[in-house]
C-alpha cells in the first residue's frame, strides 16, 4: 500500500461520548460539531478556541446549517430543534473568558417526533426519516421565514423495512467504532448548471453531479426541469432516490417516488461525488457510494457502440469498517478507525490493470473494466468524523481536512500538492540524490508527525492489551479463590472445627472513645490460601440486631463496614477495628456477618475512567450494584451479654441501685434484652429486696467431652469443673491471663449499662434422672437485680450450651435409661407453660398490645417458672 506524508495540526481536545453520533461542519471561518453528547460547539478555526456551546436536553445524534443563520439539530428521541446561529459580540481581548453557554429549551422544536433518525436540508425543503416496526418513512416539509421559521408538510413516501444482522468487526483497535449502529444517511444531488444548487459551503452539503450520468440515473423528467434529487443510504443496504419536483404517478407499481437504485448489502456510510482526473474539470462524472464494511460503488458512463453514453456500474471492496468518508474533487477519504486513506477516482477508461483488491464491474457494452483505485495511506489514525475545507482542491492540488480523532481532538490535515507528492515519489524511488532545504525541512516535520501516530497507535494497543491481560490475570485468580472456598465449605459429615483457606475472627474490647466507654469489634481477617488478595477485593462486616428490629426512632439500626484491600498475601493477615455501640446504646444481641467481596469494575474497560472523566462524572461516586460483586461468605458471629461483660472483683450485687420489680417494667426488660423497643418503658414500680436469677443445668459429662479441658477431668475434682466452664464463657471477653488467674468458679462484673451480674458455677449430683444411678450435672446461676442483664446472660449461656450440645450429638450416642416419673414431670410442667403462653398471647390478635398489664404480668410470670425449674441438658 502507498503511503503519504500529511502534516497534522491538533486545535483543541474534547470528549467524546457516542462515536456513532459525532458530527462535523464547517460554516466559513466557524466549526460546529456535536461529540454525541448533548451539546453542540461552535469553534472559531481562527483564533483557535471554543466561544460557543448550544445545550440541549438529550443527546445530539445530527445537525444541519443553513445560510449560517439557523442550527437545525436532531436529539435523539425528542424531534429538530431550530436555532438561531449565535453572534459572537465580544473582541479577541475576551479570549481567556469562557465559552458562551446557551441553554435551548423546548420552544426551539421545529419538529416534535421522536420516530425521526435523520433528516436533511435542500434549500427550502426539509427531509426527515422515520421508521416504525415495518416501515421507512419519509417526509417532505416546506420551510418558511418569518418571525420564525415554521414548517408545511408536502409529501410522505413509505417503503418497506427489512431488518439485517448488525455488522461488526474483529479488529481489536476498531472494535468500538466498528459496530456502531447506523442511521440513514441524507444527501441531495444537483444537476450541473441547476441555480438552486448552494454555492456557500456553509450551506447543508449538496453535490453537483455531471448532466449525462444525472439523466442517465434519475430519468429525463427529472433532468428537463433540473429536479434536485434527494439520495437515501439506508442501515440495511438499499440505496434510493426520489426526485423532488417530479410528480408521483399514479400507477400501482409506482405508488410511491421513492425508488431503489441498488443495494451494497451493508449500511451506508457516505454517498458523494467525485471528478474525473483526465478530464481536468470541475463537474464530477462520478456518483461514489461507501459502505460500512468497506463496499465501494462508483456509478459512471461509458461511450457506447455508436449509441452515445451508458450508465456503468462498478463495485470494488476497501478494507473496513469505513467509520465516515468525505470528498474533494477526484479524491475519497474514509477512515477505519486505524488509518486514514484515500482513494483517487477516475473516469472509466479502455485500459485496465490488475488490483489485489476485489472488485467487480458491469456495463452495457462489454469494454474492459477500468482500473480499481488503489488506496493511499496517510498515516492518521483514530479518525472518527471530517469534512474538507473547500469543495475543490487549490490550484496546486493541495488539500485541506478538518477532522475529529478518536480521543476528541479537533486537527486540521493537510495534504501536499501535486508537485510535492511527486518529488517524494520520486526520491522514495531513488531518482533524485538531493532536495531543497525547504521541502527537506517539511519532510523531516511530516515524518516526525508520522512517527508520532503510529507511536500513539502502538501505545494504545499495548495498554489495551497489558490491561485485559492483567484483567484476565485477576479473574483467573478470582475464579481460583471461588472454587477453592466453595469446595472447603462445611458439609453436615465434615468437622466443624475445620478451617478455611481464607477466613475471619472476631473479638471484643472494652475501650473509651470521646469520654464515652464504647464497645469495639476487632475482626481479623486470615489468609491461608495459596493466592494474593489484590486491589478489588474488600472485606464486608454488616452489623444488625439479632432480632431484625428498628429503633425507638423507626430507622434499621443496621450499618455495614467495607475495607478495602490492597495486597494481602499467603499467610498474612489484615485486622480491622470498628464499633459497635458506646455502653448507653449498645443493644444486644448483635449479628456480625463477614464476607469477602470482588468488584467486577476493577477489570472494566481502560478507558473507562477517562470517558466518566469526559462526562463530568467522578468514578469514587459510582456504586457498583450487587450484580457486578462476587461475594463470598466467611463468617458469622453473635455478639451477646457475654461478649461485653467486663469482670470488676470489687463490684457486688448490693452496690448497683434496685431498679423497679414491677411486672411492667420488668417485661420490658425482657423484651428490650431481645432487641424489642417499646414506648412506654416509665411505669413504676417497688423496689426488690433480692436480685433475678436464672439457673441453666448441663450434663457435666458432655461438658468434659467436649471442652477438653484438663481441669474437667474427674480427678480435677468438682471445683475444677467448675472453674473450666466459667472460663470457657468468659473466653470471649477475656484476656487469657486474666482467665488464668480466675481460680473460683464465681465471676462478678458490670454489663453494656453499667448493671452488676454475678455468674456462678456448680456442680451437684441428680438422682433422680438415670435409672443406672446419679447423674453429675453443673449449674450456671446468673444473678442481678437488672431484668435485662440477667435475660441477656441467660440467652448467651442457652446460646453457648446449644451449640456445644448440637456439636457433639453425632460423635456421642446416650444409651442411658431416663426415669419415667421424672421425665413425664418434665412433659407435663412443659405442655402446662405452653398453655399458658398461648393464653397470654391471645389477647394480641384482638389488637391489644402486649404491652398492656396484663399481659405483660402474664408472660413475666411465664419466664420466672421457666427461670425456675429449667430443663436438664444432656
Amino acid at each position: 500500500m502507498e503511503a503519504v506524508r500529511c502534516s497534522v495540526e491538533s486545535w483543541a481536545a474534547f470528549g467524546l461520548s457516542k462515536r456513532s453520533d459525532v458530527k462535523l461542519v464547517l460554516a466559513e471561518a466557524e466549526v460546529v460539531f456535536s461529540t454525541g453528547s448533548d451539546e453542540v460547539l461552535i469553534f472559531s478555526s481562527t483564533e483557535k478556541r471554543l466561544w460557543a456551546v448550544l445545550q440541549f436536553d438529550t443527546p445530539v445524534t445530527h445537525l444541519e446549517l443553513r445560510k449560517r443563520r439557523h442550527i437545525f439539530v436532531l436529539c435523539e428521541n425528542d424531534g429538530i430543534y431550530c436555532v438561531s446561529f449565535p453572534q459572537q459580540s465580544r473582541s479577541t481581548a475576551d479570549e481567556n473568558q469562557g465559552p458562551i453557554l446557551q441553554r435551548v429549551t423546548e420552544e426551539s422544536i421545529l419538529l416534535k417526533d421522536r420516530a425521526v433518525v435523520s433528516f436533511h436540508l435542500a434549500g427550502d425543503i426539509l427531509i426527515t426519516v422515520s421508521r416504525d416496526e415495518v416501515t421507512w418513512r419519509l417526509c417532505l416539509y416546506r420551510l418558511s421565514e418569518g418571525k420564525s421559521v415554521s414548517l408545511r408538510k408536502l409529501a410522505e413516501h413509505c417503503m418497506p423495512a427489512i431488518d439485517t444482522p448488525r455488522p461488526h468487526s474483529k479488529s481489536v483497535e476498531n472494535e468500538n467504532v466498528g459496530s456502531t449502529v447506523r442511521h440513514p444517511v441524507l444527501s441531495c444531488v444537483y444537476p450541473s448548471g441547476d441555480a438552486s444548487f448552494p454555492r456557500d459551503t456553509s450551506e447543508s452539503p449538496g453535490f453537483l453531479l455531471d448532466p449525462v450520468l444525472f439523466t442517465l440515473l434519475f430519468s429525463v423528467d427529472a433532468a428537463l426541469v433540473n429536479s434536485p434529487v434527494v439520495l437515501c443510504g439506508l442501515p440495511d443496504g438499499r440505496f434510493c432516490y426520489l426526485p423532488l419536483l417530479v410528480p408521483v404517478t399514479s400507477s400501482p407499481e409506482q405508488r410511491t417516488g421513492l425508488r431503489v437504485l441498488h443495494s451494497l448489502e451493508q449500511p451506508i456510510v457516505f454517498i458523494g461525488t467525485a471528478g474525473a482526473m483526465e478530464t481536468g474539470g470541475h463537474i464530477p462524472r462520478s456518483l461514489v457510494v461507501i459502505g460500512q464494511m468497506g463496499r465501494v460503488l462508483q456509478l459512471t458512463t461509458n461511450e457506447g457502440d455508436g449509441e452515445g453514453k451508458v450508465m456503468r456500474f462498478n463495485e470494488f471492496s476497501v478494507r473496513g469498517p469505513v467509520v465516515c468518508a468525505c470528498t474533494n474533487g477526484s479524491h475519497v477519504f474514509y477512515s477505519t478507525g486505524a488509518d486514514l486513506l484515500y482513494l483517487k477516482m477516475s473516469a472509466a477508461s479502455s485500459s485496465s490493470s490488475s488490483s489485489s483488491s476485489s472488485s467487480s464491474s458491469s456495463n452495457q457494452t462489454g469494454q474492459p473494466d477500468s482500473p480499481t483505485p488503489l488506496p493511499v495511506s496517510l498515516n492518521v489514525c483514530r479518525v472518527v468524523a471530517m469534512t474538507p475545507t473547500s469543495r475543490e482542491p487549490t490550484a496546486g492540488g493541495a488539500v485541506e481536512l478538518l477532522a475529529l480523532s478518536l480521543q476528541g481532538r479537533l486537527q486540521r490535515i493537510r495534504l501536499p500538492q501535486q508537485q510535492q507528492q511527486q518529488q517524494q515519489q520520486q526520491v522514495d524511488g531513488g531518482s533524485v540524490s538531493r532536495l531543497p532545504s525547504s521541502v527537506a525541512g517539511q519532510r523531516v516535520k511530516d515524518l516526525l508527525a508520522a512517527i508520532g501516530n503510529v507511536w500513539e497507535r502502538a501505545s494504545a494497543l499495548k495498554s489495551t492489551v497489558e490491561h485485559r491481560n492483567n484483567s484476565l490475570r485477576l479473574l483467573n485468580q478470582v475464579l481460583n479463590i471461588c472454587i477453592t472456598m466453595l469446595s472447603n465449605q462445611k458439609t453436615e459429615d465434615q468437622s466443624c472445627d475445620r478451617q478455611q483457606p481464607i477466613s475471619c475472627r472476631g473479638v471484643t474490647n472494652w475501650t473509651r472513645v470521646l469520654q464515652e466507654e464504647s464497645l469495639m469489634f476487632t475482626c481479623t481477617l486470615q489468609n491461608n490460601s495459596g493466592f494474593v488478595l489484590e486491589r478489588g477485593w474488600c472485606l464486608c462486616v454488616h452489623v444488625y440486631p439479632a432480632s431484625g428490629s428498628l429503633t425507638s426512632e423507626g430507622t434499621n439500626p443496621s450499618r455495614t463496614y467495607t475495607f478495602p484491600l490492597q495486597k494481602l498475601d499467603s499467610g498474612h493477615e489484615l485486622t480491622q477495628t470498628l464499633p459497635l455501640g458506646s455502653a448507653h446504646s449498645l443493644s444486644l444481641p448483635l449479628t456480625v456477618y463477614c464476607s469477602l467481596m470482588f468488584s467486577l469494575c476493577s477489570v472494566g474497560s481502560p478507558d473507562e475512567p477517562q470517558r466518566l472523566e469526559n462526562l463530568g462524572v467522578q468514578s469514587s461516586t459510582i456504586t457498583a450494584s450487587p450484580t457486578d460483586c462476587v461475594c463470598l461468605p466467611l463468617n458469622t458471629i453473635t455478639v451477646d451479654a457475654l461478649d461485653a461483660f467486663r469482670l470488676d472483683a470489687t463490684a457486688s450485687l448490693s452496690s448497683v441501685s434496685r431498679q423497679p420489680s414491677a411486672p411492667p417494667d420488668a417485661i420490658h426488660a425482657l423484651l428490650a434484652s431481645r432487641g424489642t423497643n417499646l414506648s412506654d418503658q416509665s411505669s413504676p414500680g417497688h423496689q426488690r429486696s433480692s436480685p433475678y436469677t436464672a439457673v441453666v443445668k448441663v450434663s457435666a459429662e458432655r461438658l468434659r467431652a467436649r471442652l477438653k479441658d484438663p481441669g474437667m477431668g474427674a480427678e480435677a475434682g468438682g471445683q475444677g469443673a467448675c472453674v473450666a466452664t466459667l472460663r470457657w464463657l468468659l473466653s470471649g471477653c477475656v484476656s487469657t491471663e486474666t482467665l488464668e488467674g480466675l481460680q473460683t468458679p464465681i465471676a462478678t462484673g458490670r454489663g453494656p449499662m453499667g448493671c452488676t451480674a454475678r455468674i456462678t458455677v456448680k456442680e451437684v449430683t441428680l438422682n433422680d434422672v438415670y435409672v443406672d444411678g446419679p447423674l453429675s450435672v453443673i449449674e450456671i446461676h446468673m444473678e442481678s437485680f437488672s431484668m435485662a442483664m440477667v435475660c441477656g446472660l441467660h440467652y448467651a449461656v442457652l446460646r453457648r450450651t446449644q451449640a456445644l450440645v448440637n456439636g457433639s450429638r453425632k460423635s456421642q450416642e446416650s444409651h442411658v435409661q431416663l426415669r419415667e416419673e421424672n421425665l413425664r414431670q418434665a412433659i407435663q410442667r412443659a405442655e402446662a407453660l405452653h398453655k399458658a403462653l398461648q393464653e397470654a398471647l391471645a389477647p394480641t390478635s384482638l389488637g391489644i398490645s402486649i404491652s398492656s398489664p396484663s399481659t405483660s404480668h402474664k408472660l413475666l410470670t411465664i419466664y420466672q417458672q421457666l427461670r425456675d425449674n429449667p430443663l436438664l441438658i444432656l
